[in-house]
């Protein structure tokens, strides 16, 4: 009996330790490093997001931006969302709630009606890493970001190998659509420029997924309009 209670322990705490892994990243934009990442599963529930500019770039603009995810570990849907960012001397702080009621209240106060299973940008981002290929393919989800209403459409274009610094990495890589349903109740006038290059509309996203049934990991994201060209590369 210790014997077997010994091993879930263990195998709890292998569980735990996947869970809490933080994956990190290279940030860049046409091919110029500008900034670090870092993605970590804080536990069954809940994700978060960090993105940071360079000491270089810090110095002259500083960029300090967090997401936070909770989530219904069953489907993704969103239970709540944080963000805290900072550029330059810009600062944006706020938390949304996600109520069964279908309502989405932001810092207690502004209130938006919803559709039921609807995801934040994080809670979707671990649905298309987590998720089999056939059960998000071509599907249309419900996405709520910053006060504005979304469908949000993961298309998978193929299997392939990318070669990163010297690693190789087996990905389903996904084309990433996104149409605006309502945009009526937007409750801000600037967001970060992460945020304002992935919702913009003209913007081209592109997810890779490494395809290891194990421990699926984001391998890759590629945002890009007529402006921006911005890579978000895992380190290792």
């Amino acid at each position: 009996m210790r014997i077997l209670l010994n091993l879930k322990q263990c195998l709890f705490a292998v569980v735990l330790l996947g869970l809490l892994f933080a994956q990190k990243y290279d940030i860049s934009i046409w091919g110029i490093k500008v900034g670090t990442a870092t993605i970590s599963r804080d536990s069954e529930s809940e994700a978060t997001l960090n993105l940071q500019t360079l000491d270089y770039i810090t110095n002259l603009y500083p960029i300090d931006i967090e997401y936070n995810a909770k989530f219904n570990p069953a489907d993704y849907s969103a239970i709540e969302a944080c963000k805290n960012s900072k550029q330059g001397d810009n600062k944006i702080e706020y938390t949304v709630d996600y109520f069964d009621n279908n309502y989405a209240v932001y810092n207690g106060k502004d209130t938006l009606r919803i559709n039921p299973k609807t995801y934040s940008f994080l809670s979707l981002l671990y649905k298309i890493i987590e998720s089999s290929i056939d059960s998000i393919d071509t599907k249309w989800f419900d996405l709520e970001n910053e006060g504005i209403l979304y469908k949000a459409r993961p298309l998978w274009n193929d299997t392939t190998t990318l070669v990163i610094n010297n690693n190789e990495y087996i990905c389903d890589h996904y084309r990433f659509d996104l149409k605006v349903t309502d945009d009526s109740s937007k409750l801000f006038d600037e967001t970060d420029y992460f945020n304002d290059l992935f919702f913009d509309i003209n913007s081209i996203r592109q997810i890779w997924v490494e395809n290891w049934q194990k421990q699926k990991r984001l391998i890759k994201i590629v945002l890009k309009n007529t402006l921006i060209n911005l890579e978000m590369v895992i380190a290792d």
